[in-house]
C-alpha cells in the first residue's frame, strides 16, 4: 500500500514538472514596437488638444526573437497589427477593429500559430480582426533606430530615445497597449499606412513623439 501511494505522488509530481515546462516552452519573447496617432510624450496643451478627436489608430509590431505556440516554432518572424476604434484607443476598448500583417516567410503552421496566439492572448488589444494578410515585412534596426516596410501597405521609420530616464514621466500621457515593464518614448520620423481594409490611410511626414519601443513576453 506504501508503495503504491509512493509511486502515485511520484507520477503527480512528474506530471507537476512536466506541466510546467510545457507551459514555459510556450512562452513568446522579443522586441515590440506601437506608433500611435497621437504623441505620446508631450507637453499637456498640446496633450489637451489631440485627446478628443486623436488617438484613433495604432501600429503594434511584435519582432519574435523566440518562441514557440502550441508545439510551433516562431523564431524570427514579426507580427504586425494595425488597429482602428471610433474613439481614443486610450478609453475605447469595444470598437476595435484590426488586421494582421503576418510574415510571408512563415509556414503554413507558423501562420496559423501565430494569428492563434495573437486572437489567443491579445484579443482585447485587437478587437475585431476583421482580417489577416501574409504579405514580406521588413524589420530593422541600428542602434536607437528602427525601420519597418510592410509590403507596400505600412512604412515606419523610428529613432527612440537611449533609455527610459531620458523622458520626463509626467509628461508621457498613455500606456503602451502591449504589457512592457520598461518602456522607452520614441519618435517616428515617418509613418505611412495605404491599405484600404479599414478604410483609414495616413502619411505622417513631421518627427512625432508617438512610439513606445520595449521587450515583451507572453
Amino acid at each position: 500500500m506504501i508503495t503504491k501511494i509512493f509511486t502515485l505522488t511520484a507520477i503527480a509530481l512528474l506530471l507537476t514538472v512536466t506541466g510546467g515546462l510545457a507551459t514555459q516552452s510556450e512562452t513568446v519573447q522579443g522586441e515590440y514596437l506601437e506608433a500611435r496617432s497621437v504623441s505620446v510624450y508631450v507637453g499637456a496643451c498640446h496633450y489637451g488638444a489631440e485627446y478628443v478627436e486623436g488617438g484613433r489608430e495604432a501600429t503594434l509590431v511584435w519582432n519574435i526573437r523566440q518562441g514557440t505556440w502550441k508545439g510551433v516554432s516562431l523564431d524570427g518572424l514579426t507580427v504586425v497589427a494595425v488597429v482602428t476604434a471610433q474613439n481614443n484607443l486610450a478609453i475605447d476598448t469595444n470598437t476595435r477593429r484590426s488586421v494582421l500583417y503576418i510574415d510571408e516567410q512563415a509556414t503554413s503552421k507558423q501562420r496559423t500559430a501565430l494569428i492563434d496566439l495573437m486572437i489567443t492572448k491579445r484579443s482585447k488589444v485587437l478587437g475585431e480582426v476583421v482580417s489577416t494578410e501574409s504579405v514580406p515585412i521588413t524589420f530593422a534596426k541600428e542602434g536607437v533606430k528602427y525601420d519597418l516596410r510592410i509590403g507596400k501597405v505600412l512604412t515606419l521609420s523610428v529613432s527612440r530615445y537611449p533609455c527610459q530616464n531620458c523622458t520626463q514621466p509626467h509628461q508621457i500621457w498613455y500606456k503602451p497597449l502591449e504589457q512592457l515593464d520598461t518602456p522607452i518614448v520614441g519618435k517616428s520620423t515617418s509613418y505611412c499606412y495605404q491599405d484600404k481594409i479599414l478604410s483609414v490611410t495616413w502619411n505622417c511626414g513631421e518627427d512625432t513623439n508617438n512610439v513606445f519601443v520595449g521587450d515583451f513576453a507572453m
